[in-house]
């Protein structure tokens, strides 16, 4: 049974359409399935679906699915760095930015396909990516070219 629910719950997220829990409980319900809001809650976390910002509101969205629904990536990095990201702090040889939940995923791609060189990588939690600098000079550079055009704060290394 849960494994007929899931595939239809990837039907629905999929087809585009979901863009609140109660929507696709009531999808599901149709489906023939007994679900409630909880169930499709976990549902969602388990297999890491994102609620996104989309080009017509807002929608559920599977991380594959991420990339084209923020329009993030190399072209629009500092697009989802000034839509998502509240704090930008280097550390060390790293970055942290905090980001509204529910977003770092998705900054956190964004950053990854964007090839910056001074990045090794990224790890995205809800609303924190940690990105991992080649040095301590390259993090705090990051962090400035970053905050350039934004609003974020940012706190030197040491300070």
């Amino acid at each position: 049974m849960k494994s007929e629910r899931r595939r239809d719950l990837l039907k629905i997220l999929q087809s585009g359409g979901a863009s609140r829990q109660d929507e696709i409980v009531a999808a599901l319900k149709s489906a023939g399935h007994k679900v409630t809001q909880a169930t499709v809650s976990r549902d969602l976390r388990e297999i890491g679906a994102l609620k996104l910002r989309t080009p017509t509101g807002v929608a559920y969205r599977l991380p594959d699915d991420t990339i084209g629904a923020v329009d993030v990536g190399a072209r629009n990095l500092q697009s989802a760095l000034d839509q998502f990201v509240i704090d930008i702090v280097p550390a060390a040889s790293m970055v942290v930015l905090r980001t509204v939940p529910g977003y770092s995923s998705a900054v956190g791609r964004a950053i990854d396909l964007a090839g910056v060189k001074e990045v090794a990588g990224t790890i995205a939690g809800d609303d924190t990516v940690f990105v991992a600098c080649r040095s301590e000079e390259d993090a705090n550079e990051l962090s400035r070219r970053w905050l350039a055009s934004g609003d974020a704060k940012i706190m030197e290394v040491g300070a």
